[in-house]
């Protein structure tokens, strides 16, 4: 790679050399480049002190660095670098090179999914929640749990419903979904519902996971004095609204992880 800026006083940019531009203006060091080029902690507190300055015609710098490189953490830091996220093995650093330059920021909301599913006799399937130590059972509510990381919403309701209930369910479309700001590590949470079918009757719940999995009439649930509004509001939507379905568009879901595209229709 052509280094971004020249060599200057007979110092050669090595760091420099090991930079990417992305496409919003900003150049990107990836995890693993300066342990495999050798660099030793001085040269780059050098760099930093030396070549970094002259990136300024680029917004920000992205400093990613893996477990052997957390030596590098400390000199970053000192010359005004930031922490942004944290992933597995990987720590990502960031500086704003100009000062007006618009920094993203890391991702912001956890994200679960709640599975209404029917099975042909109209029933909904409804889990009970493992209780707390010293807490009374939960109530019944829709199946689900959080989305993994680069899995596909439709792929984490199926899993996450026969993981619970033993359940094999087909997606059929979204319904409703809810949002707020309490989820954990200070991250706000989207929950969406969509409604599932099931050709199955019975289930096998992981005792594990759940204290209780059933089949449910939705009318008798409605009418349930002990059941939660909240869990009744779902029920009720799940019978009631229409649905965005899954839509294939081929040439623009192209790619190794693909898409997955989601539209209104009428019930």
């Amino acid at each position: 790679m052509r280094a971004l800026v020249p060599a200057r006083e007979g110092i050669v940019p090595v760091i420099t050399a090991l930079l990417a531009e992305n496409p919003y203006g900003a150049v990107v060091l990836n995890a693993g480049q300066l342990h495999q080029a050798g660099v030793s902690v001085q040269l780059f507190s050098h760099w930093l002190q030396t070549e970094l300055p002259a990136l300024g015609h680029f917004k920000l710098c992205w400093l990613t660095l893996n477990e052997p490189e957390t030596a590098f953490i400390a000199p970053a830091l000192a010359a005004g670098f930031h922490y942004h996220h944290v992933q597995d093995k990987t720590l990502t650093l960031v500086k704003r090179l100009q000062a007006d330059a618009y920094l993203p920021l890391a991702a912001t909301h956890s994200i679960g999914v709640g599975a209404a599913v029917f099975n042909a006799l109209g029933q909904i399937l409804l889990v009970q929640e493992i209780p707390l130590p010293g807490k009374k059972p939960g109530y019944f509510k829709l199946p689900g749990g959080m989305v993994e990381t680069r899995e596909h919403f439709v792929a984490a309701l199926e899993r996450e419903v026969l993981e619970e209930t033993g359940v094999t369910a087909t997606f059929q479309g979204w319904f409703a979904m809810r949002h707020h700001h309490q989820g954990q590590f200070g991250a706000s949470n989207l929950y969406i519902v969509a409604r599932l079918v099931s050709a199955q009757t019975d289930v096998a719940p992981d005792y594990t996971e759940i204290a209780a999995a059933a089949w449910f009439d939705p009318q008798q649930f409605l009418l349930d004095p002990k059941a939660h509004p909240y869990n009744k509001l779902l029920v009720q939507a799940a019978l009631d609204c229409p649905l965005w379905q899954a839509r294939d568009l081929p040439e623009y879901q192209a790619g190794p992880l693909g898409f997955e595209l989601f539209q209104a229709c009428k019930k």
